[in-house]
This record gives structure tokens, sequence and C-alpha cells, in this order.
């Protein structure tokens, strides 16, 4: 049991640290924080790309600076952050309620969604700017 507090402390800990880094420095501007490896040796985006902008711009409320560098990235948040209550909800006041991610074809919208968006925001037309960083 011991070691599950341990686990959680650790887990806690660090990620107080990445959310200090994040909020401290610039991802842009600081070589503190990894490059896409898939941008710089093929200039393509990935989906990912942006990310640690989008956290860096939320943890200063910085809204429309989350979107301009991953439009998806606060949808993904939200979701991802909407599943993880209900379970917690689920597991501590014994309730039933089912996340739309436990549903059958979850991943594989998700999926679509995602190649979706990494094709389009690496097509050449002007139409699709506002979906790179």
């Amino acid at each position: 049991m011991q070691k599950n507090y341990l686990k959680l402390f650790l887990a806690f800990l660090a990620l107080s640290l990445l959310t200090y880094l994040y909020f401290k420095y610039d991802p842009i501007n600081n070589l503190l924080f990894p490059k896409c490896p898939l941008h710089a040796t093929t200039g393509i985006y990935c989906p990912g790309c942006g990310s640690q902008r989008a956290t860096h711009a939320l943890l200063h409320f910085d809204i429309i600076g989350v979107f301009k560098s991953n439009i998806l990235f606060l949808p993904a948040l939200l979701l991802v952050g909407y599943h993880y209550v209900l379970k917690t909800m689920n597991h501590f006041i014994g309730t039933t309620y089912s996340s739309i991610l436990d549903r059958p074809n979850a991943p594989l919208i998700t999926l679509a969604i995602v190649v979706f968006y990494w094709i389009a925001r690496n097509l050449p037309y002007e139409v699709f700017d506002f979906l790179r960083p």
C-alpha cells in the first residue's frame, strides 16, 4: 500500500516540476524543451507539433495562443480530463457513469480525426494555415 502512495507522490512531484518549467520558460526560446524530430528532419508537422507551446500558453491563460499552437490540444485535454473525472467518480463515489471514450468506435473516430488533422495541417493551401503552429 505504501508503494502506491510513493508512486502517487513521485508522479505528483514530476507533474509539478513539469508544470513549473512550462510556466516559467517559453518552449520557443529555450533549448530545455525538445523539438519535434519529425518536423526537424522532414518539415512535416505531426499532430502533436505545437503542444509544448500550447501548454505554455494554457498555463498563462492565453486561450487564443493555445488554439494558434495546436487546435486539437485543448479539446483533447478536456476530453481526457472528462474521462478521468468520470473514472475517479466511479471509483470513489460508486457511480457507474461511462465515458464516451469507452464506446467501441471511440478509438477509430479518434484516429480518423488525428489523421485528418495531420494531413490537413500539412497541405500547402492558404485555407489550412490556421492549423499550423
